[in-house]
């Protein structure tokens, strides 16, 4: 078992409070992202689990053992920081039998050989293992750094956003190889990262983390088509969830959603019960880029928008419409041709549109039934 509980972990740096009665189960062998702005606490959170600080209050549990009073080397966690810390003098050989040579146990020449052997080639970086830091690539001082955590085979594995300073061709390189990593060694993986990309693409569940406090814990598809409130929805994405101001109104058996550019309307049944109460209030209408249709694609629709620029992407194309002076975009296939300042038919997928309440937090989700219908 090598699973990784947080329970209730507060940590204050002064007025600072870096994470906020944080609670977390991850369980054993998963891959486990925790995503987030600067300054969301996301490496407090690591440093707090590997034991460089301590919280105020809370548990952290590795292995079913509560380590929150037990120092960095017993806790049997290996570390990848983010400006990845080799040590310049040594060569990658000796990089990667650091942790070994200054463990508490004592472990033999043959043996350190035979691990950092292994290490290096699971890593392809055997050519490397004479060489210094300083003549190495990016990326290759990127697999010396994953090295050193794999070498002692702990329990768990710590990632602080360590893809961040590579380019973008090597980054998806690194995700895939990492993913396969820890899928081929089965243990517990953390990883903190700022990029909702290397999230999605990689992690088994995501942590949303902001200011401190966890907002939505799930997997990639949940958090994704499921946003628990407005700051997940346009974190998770690329672009992110559109999020239009409506009103909702109660007019006899119906309510309709309201906006200066498009009506919705929908029988009050079991469907939309829950948004009853809401009658009389403003609410952000949340839609996705990829559940826009745009010009050919919506030819039938009422609504009409300007268009304000094209984004081609190659593959697809983003079009940034004006619905109710705001910039919405809307993710095209590239044989849709339109042009800026042209006034085009606009169609919302109602069957995967959202709503959030005025405090953020989500009160509708379509989940593939769409309840709503463009109004008469």
């Amino acid at each position: 078992m090598s699973g990784v509980q947080i329970a209730g972990v507060t940590k204050r740096f002064g007025e600072v409070t870096a994470l906020d009665d944080v609670e977390l189960d991850i369980a054993d062998g998963e891959f486990f992202c925790v995503l987030g702005p600067p300054g969301a606490g996301k490496t407090t959170l690591l440093r707090t689990i590997v034991g460089l600080e301590r919280p105020e209050a809370g548990a952290v549990m590795i292995g079913g053992a509560d380590v929150t009073d037990v120092v960095p080397s017993e806790r049997n966690v290996s570390i990848v920081f983010q400006n990845l810390a080799l040590y310049p003098d040594k060569t990658v050989y000796d990089n990667l039998a650091f942790p070994l040579r200054q463990g508490r146990e004592k472990v033999s020449s043959s043996e350190i050989a035979r691990r950092v052997n292994e290490t290096a080639a699971l890593l392809r970086i055997e050519p490397l293992l004479k060489r210094r830091p300083g003549t190495l690539s990016g990326g290759e001082r990127q697999r010396v750094a994953i090295g050193r955590c794999l070498v002692r085979a702990p329990l768990v594995y710590l990632l602080d956003e360590p893809l961040s300073a590579l380019d973008a061709l090597l980054r998806l390189q690194m995700r895939a190889e990492l993913k396969y990593l820890q899928r081929d060694l089965g243990r517990t993986l953390v990883y903190v990262t700022h990029d909702q990309v290397e999230a999605m693409s990689m992690a088994d569940r995501i942590c949303v983390l902001d200011r401190g406090r966890v907002q939505q814990v799930g997997t990639p598809d949940e958090v994704y088509n499921r946003p628990i409130n407005t700051f997940v929805a346009t974190t998770v994405g690329t672009p992110p969830m559109n999020l239009i101001p409506v009103r909702i109104d109660r007019e006899s058996a119906t309510l309709t959603l309201r906006s200066s550019t498009f009506s919705l309307v929908a029988a009050l049944d079991a469907s939309v019960d829950a948004l009853a109460a809401q009658a009389g209030s403003d609410l952000q209408f949340g839609v996705r880029p990829e559940d826009i249709r745009v010009g050919v694609d919506a030819a039938d629709a009422a609504v009409r928008c300007r268009v304000i620029a094209v984004e081609p992407l190659g593959g697809e194309s983003i079009v940034d419409l004006d619905v109710d002076g705001k910039i919405v975009k809307a993710m095209t296939e590239p044989e849709v041709h339109v042009e800026p300042d042209e006034l085009v038919p606009v169609e919302f997928d109602l069957s995967r549109i959202h709503l959030f309440g005025a405090d953020g937090r989500s009160v509708y989700a379509a989940g593939g039934v769409s309840a709503f219908a463009p109004a008469a």
